[in-house]
């Protein structure tokens, strides 16, 4: 899992809102925080809470406040303004294939790429399918501050090329916003940790400030803080559906909510235990099969689980890949015909209505975040770095994608800074990856 989070600041995210943090007992609970996962998994995230004395987490009978304004930070000086034409950048300390040229500014053609030898049939032959809405989401990581740059965990010690931010800043989530719409994103899928917490109050900014046309949705993360139990999962996503899916700006695909889920197999039981590993899956399933029949036994919305687990269907309403390259796998994201594949599958024997979300990277750089002091909540995984070459990185993952007609395209990420997935303006590629962005965002949807 994702955007790892320094450690001053991860602690202010969880307790500055009345959460105490856990004990050291709290970790020793959960051993697979620290295992290293397979190729075939994703990574995870999250930086460690400090020792201190255990507190239960919130629960859905916690009201988040009414309206949250942090102090404002003094006005950073801002970096260097690119010109409108970037400079290349730097190769990364690990090269990935270039089989591809670089790409040009030179606007994409509107004509969809032909189907390749294994593209997946077509999601419309099933009647119960819901049309495709053709939507591109980002991934968005509602927690920065202007500290988060000098930890030297941010990658390639690169920064935003507006200036440093604090995430609370409703002018910061207004600007994202905006440059987003103009990338051809239609809303983003904000990392939440918990009701009433900094996370929670800042995805509502988000829906508040949004235009009609950018809807926007959670990736839920409850399940994985430490003392996290089952129970707490029940109530955090009561408080998330209860309320914010009602919001006109809340994502919906055929009338129904969406809700993205992170790191599927860390889920507790009602004591906080875990499964022993990523491969319990049997586990892992039946424990979201409670949770889903205590919160959404009708499926009033769409649940959408992360991994490359097909089995995980059987609960949740989808399938989506957070980390699509791997150390290991430097050409993992080929796989997305066969992932798509499954979910098709899935829906074609069994009838039943499932989302295909396929996901585009512009690279992938946290080497940084090898160092003692950006320890995180993390899975752990071999730090790498994928170079992006000058977006032709980015169109191989598109291109890999396109012709499995996904549900819904997901970019990782808008403003993952720490592994180095942002394609947020930024003093090394300037508005680059936004333009690249607008012109595949318009290709996808066929213009």
């Amino acid at each position: 899992m994702r955007g790892a989070v320094p450690v001053a600041l991860l602690a202010f995210l969880l307790f500055g809102c009345g959460m105490n943090p856990p004990s050291p007992s709290a970790f020793k609970a959960q051993p697979e925080a620290f295992s290293t996962r397979g190729p075939s998994e994703m990574s995870s995230r999250f930086t460690l809470m400090p020792t201190g004395t255990a507190s239960p987490l919130p629960t859905a009978t916690s009201t988040p406040p009414a309206s949250m304004t942090p102090e404002r930070p003094a006005s950073p000086t801002r970096p260097p303004r690119p010109s409108l034409t970037p400079t290349a950048p730097r190769p990364t300390r690990t090269s990935g294939p270039s089989p591809t040229p670089a790409p040009t500014r030179t606007p994409a053609p509107t004509r969809m790429p032909a189907p390749s030898p294994t593209a997946v049939s077509n999601p419309s032959s099933n009647p119960l399918h819901p049309p495709a809405p053709r939507l591109v989401l980002a991934n968005y990581f509602p927690w920065y501050d202007p500290g988060t740059w000098s930890t030297g965990c941010t990658s390639d010690s690169d920064q935003p090329r507006d200036g440093v931010y604090h995430s609370d800043d409703p002018g910061v989530i207004a600007r994202h916003i905006g440059q987003a719409r103009a990338a051809g994103i239609d809303g983003f899928a904000v990392h939440w940790f918990a009701p009433g917490n900094r996370t929670d109050a800042n995805f509502e900014k988000v829906l508040n400030l949004s235009p009609d046309g950018f809807h926007s949705t959670v990736t839920f993360l409850y399940h994985i803080l430490p003392g996290a139990n089952q129970p707490g999962v029940v109530d955090a996503l009561r408080y998330l559906i209860s309320r914010h899916t009602a919001h006109p700006r809340f994502l919906r695909v055929a009338g129904r909510p969406v809700i993205f889920f992170s790191d599927m197999y860390r889920v507790p039981d009602a004591a906080g235990n875990r499964p022993a590993s990523d491969q319990d899956v049997a586990t892992a399933v039946a424990r979201w099969a409670e949770i889903r029949q205590a919160v959404d036994p009708a499926h009033t919305t769409w649940w959408i689980a992360e991994g490359l687990k097909p089995d995980y269907l059987a609960v949740f309403d989808g399938l989506y890949v957070y980390k699509i390259d791997h150390a290991c796998c430097p050409t993992a994201y080929r796989g997305a015909s066969r992932w798509a594949g499954w979910v098709r599958d899935w829906e074609r024997r069994t009838g039943q209505p499932k989302l295909w979300i396929g996901t585009v990277m512009p690279g992938w750089d946290d080497l940084n975040s090898a160092q003692p002091q950006c320890a995180d909540l993390r899975v752990s995984s071999a730090p790498f770095a994928r170079d992006r070459e000058n977006g032709a990185y980015y169109a191989r993952t598109w291109e890999a994608v396109l012709p499995t007609q996904p549900d819904l395209i997901l970019i990782h990420s808008f403003n993952e800074w720490v592994e180095g997935s942002y394609i947020e303006p930024s003093v090394r590629f300037g508005d680059l990856y936004l333009q690249l962005t607008a012109q595949w965002a318009a290709r996808y949807r066929g213009r």
